[in-house]
């Protein structure tokens, strides 16, 4: 696949092998070495040119968890960018396509190093909103222009 030369985000599609593999280094990825990455939903995934960034918004209508909106499904970082502002530029992509609403996601604090859990999303405006029944922090916030 050929890549505009661009520091920000691209569309890419949920088979891209590069980020299949980035994929693969995140810790919730339950199929290491499968060609598809992305759950089953509407979704946009980005990715930076340099194969560096993935970030995967998972819209879904029927969730187990009852949790409401478009899903942060992915999000691995490997660049220099802040993670922060990656979150920021993902947000515009998930507007452009559903309009306000609500984003959330899920971190384990138990497999991440930071003693922060959550704190690129704390920078980009995310609020803590609870806990998942298996003890994941949950961040939401509200999509606007």
């Amino acid at each position: 696949m050929l890549l505009p030369f661009t520091d920000g985000l691209i569309r890419t599609h949920h088979f891209d092998p590069e980020m299949a593999f980035l994929a693969d280094r995140h810790y919730s990825r339950q199929s290491p070495g499968a060609r598809q990455f992305a759950g089953n939903g509407e979704k946009i995934v980005l990715r930076d040119s340099a194969g560096l960034v993935l970030f995967v918004w998972l819209k879904q209508q029927f969730r187990a968890d009852g949790l409401l909106g478009f899903n942060d499904q992915w999000f691995r970082n490997e660049s220099s960018r802040l993670a922060s502002d990656i979150i920021l530029e993902a947000e515009t992509f998930a507007f452009e396509r559903w309009g306000g609403g609500e984003a959330f996601t899920m971190v384990d604090s138990r497999k991440i190093k930071s003693s922060n859990p959550g704190c690129c999303y704390k920078k980009a405006g995310w609020l803590f909103a609870g806990y998942t029944r298996d003890g994941k922090h949950i961040f939401k916030k509200r999509v606007t222009a």
